[in-house]
């Protein structure tokens, strides 16, 4: 695999602010519905990287979930028909 962009806000990264864990979900999905809405500014895509799968040929959303005493990489394979912003 190979990274090929980034989805975070340099600009905040910079500033050394957090983006956003607010997510968005306008047709009441839920975060790991497999037809949630790709909100680039909202949680998780604002704090992740886009990979290409040379074997499947698929683009892959990576990012880590920080939830309580656990830290867990997270890999979302990106359908761009569900992109909204």
């Amino acid at each position: 695999m190979t990274q090929v962009a980034t989805l975070r806000d340099p600009a905040l990264e910079a500033l050394g602010e957090e983006a956003t864990l607010e997510e968005k979900h306008p047709q009441g999905t839920r975060y790991d519905s497999p037809d949630a809405p790709v909100a680039i500014q909202f949680f998780p895509y604002n704090r992740s990287d886009v990979w290409h799968c040379s074997r499947c040929g698929r683009h892959l959303l990576r990012y880590t979930e920080f939830g309580g005493y656990n830290v867990d990489p997270r890999v979302r394979a990106l359908d761009p028909k569900r992109i909204i912003d």
